[in-house]
């Protein structure tokens, strides 16, 4: 497996427009990218979109369950 393949890198962004700033910085060295609640919950599924159309893989991380810093950002995001 490439090396390339082997990181994911973790969008924890409020916005869309910052996430795919830095996801689009790192590709193609990154392929994967890690997109969590609060991101999901600002940005929905149009930022997996975006991802996907750059040709990445996407890991969809939106366990409720997480630490309080992220449960807060994804309830402001929310709002």
């Amino acid at each position: 497996m490439p090396n390339r393949e082997q990181l994911i890198v973790a969008l924890d962004f409020p916005s869309r427009e910052e996430a795919l700033t830095l996801a689009g910085k790192v590709w193609p060295e990154a392929t994967w990218f890690k997109v969590g609640l609060e991101l999901f919950t600002a940005a929905g599924e149009a930022v997996v979109d975006s991802l996907k159309e750059m040709g990445a893989r996407v890991f969809l991380d939106l366990k409720l369950h997480d630490i309080p810093n992220t449960v807060a950002g994804a309830a402001a995001a929310a709002t």
